[in-house]
Parts: structure tokens; sequence; C-alpha cells
């Protein structure tokens, strides 16, 4: 291999490398795009005063227990109920795969106070202890995506809170919670994907996908929206862009340096 290949070839490898962590972090976003409820061991609907809809797919694995549906919940055509089945199965095995994946993503932009009202926050992945969002409260996420919230304990939305979005695609925010998720208020954000489970608080609205992994139970206290993920809208133009990590200067350097280096070889032949 000639030295002009040879500078050609490395800078494409360090082309690659820079893409590689985008390209596993949106292998994240489809998995078990069709379901808006997954839970491990139960999914449970109580009574409102009007029907929960659920405009996804719900299912329930390695549990069996579906109840509430289609008396107080239901799922809006073309989407099912799934007991323990195929669907179900792979749903939450793809559960598990995103919780895993969401706990190993690095590096972290930085980590959020525990009291997340009247933060506005860019893109990015953020670590946090136990969450809270008070109510009348409001989180603001300004600018596409992605969003990953990786929270070490609990989470909570209180009664009157809110999350406000501006340019953002809901599926593209993401909730990793070590213990449970409650979500008490007006509107809620995002894929909640949590180990101990999602409980919905009576007239809540979640804008995005309530999962469990294999312990876990979702619960809906009534009169609840649950829009999922599988007709997403597209997300908003990008902006700027995360600013590059140290690992990605150095690479971007030495790509710069190795076609540098090829000009010179090049015009020292021609000379």
């Amino acid at each position: 291999m000639n030295r002009r290949r040879l500078c050609f070839v490395a800078g494409v490898a360090c082309i690659v490398l820079l893409s590689a962590p985008s390209a596993a972090r949106a292998q994240t976003v489809g998995a078990a795009a069709s379901f808006a409820v997954v839970g491990g061991q139960s999914v449970t609907a109580a009574a409102g005063a009007t029907q929960s809809v659920i405009n996804g797919d719900v299912g329930v694995s390695p549990g069996t227990s579906i109840t509430g549906f289609p008396a107080f919940a239901m799922t809006t055509p073309p989407y099912a109920t799934h007991s323990n089945d195929g669907a179900a199965q792979n749903a939450q095995a793809a559960t598990l795969a995103l919780y895993n994946a969401i706990v190993a993503l690095s590096p972290v932009t930085s980590a959020l106070l525990p009291e997340l009202s009247g933060q506005n926050i860019g893109p990015g992945t953020y670590t946090i202890g136990a969450a809270n969002l008070a109510g009348p409260g409001t989180l603001t996420l300004t600018g596409s995506g992605p969003y990953v919230f990786k929270v070490a304990s609990s989470l909570t939305a209180n009664v009157g809170s809110t999350v406000n979005l501006v340019g953002v695609d809901p599926c593209q925010v993401f909730w990793q919670v070590t213990s449970a998720a409650t979500l008490n208020g007006v509107n809620f954000v995002g894929n909640v994907v949590a180990q101990a489970g999602v409980t919905l608080g009576s007239n809540a609205l979640l804008t995005g996908r309530a999962l469990t992994t294999s312990l876990g139970s979702v619960t809906l206290a009534g009169s609840n929206t649950i829009t999922g993920c599988s007709n997403a809208a597209p997300p908003a133009p990008p902006g700027p862009g995360p600013v590059p990590t140290l690992t990605q200067w150095a690479m971007i350097g030495l790509t710069s340096l190795l076609m540098l280096s090829g000009y010179f070889m090049l015009r020292r032949r021609t000379a």
C-alpha cells in the first residue's frame, strides 16, 4: 500500500471511530417501538373518570397479569395487549437491552441537582440521584436530542408538574430509573425505563413510553394517556451539536495530521 493510500485509509478510519458512538446510541431508540407499555410482572389499570388510552401495544413478561383492560383502559387500533407471548417476551428483552445500554452510556455531560423544577437544559447525558419535579413546576428541555437521564434512585413528578419541550422530539428523551418512577404531573415526557415500576397518577399524561425490566410493574391510576413512540414525529432539525470530548478532539487532530502529512508527501514527489 503506497503512502497516499495509507493516509486516506487512516483518515477514513478516524471518521468511522468518531461516528460510532452516535450509531450505537441510535440503536437504542427503536427498542420495542410498537410497545407503549411493558411490565415485567404486571400491568394494572384502575377505574377513573374516563377510560385510559394507550397509543401502542401493552405487554407483560415474564409475568402474565394484565388487569383493567378493556374495562378501564384501552389500546388504540391496531395495537393490542400481550401477556407473556412472543411479542411481549421480545419487548421485555428489548427493554432490558435499552436499560443496560443507558447504564453503560458515556461520557456524561454533567450531574443535575435533585430538584428538576426550574431547570432549562440542552441535549446530553446526565446523572442524578433521587430525581424530583415539584408541582407546580416545570423542567424545560431545549434543543434537539437525544436527552438521557441516568437516575440512581427514584423519579417523582408531583401533581401539577410538567415537562416543556422546545424543539425536542419526546421520543428522543430517555429516563433510566434504578428504583421506581411515580408520574403524577400534568405531563411527563420521554421513554421511562425503570427496574422497580412505573406508576401514573390520576389524569397524568405520559408523552412517551412506560417500561419496566422483569421485576417491575406498570400501574395506571385512572384517566391516563400514554402516547407511545411507534408513530413519533421526526426529530427536529439538529442544532450545533455537543462539544467534542477530549478523545474526539484527539482523533480529529490525528486525522488532520495524517491528511496534512499526505499532502506534503505528494508535493515532495511531484517537486
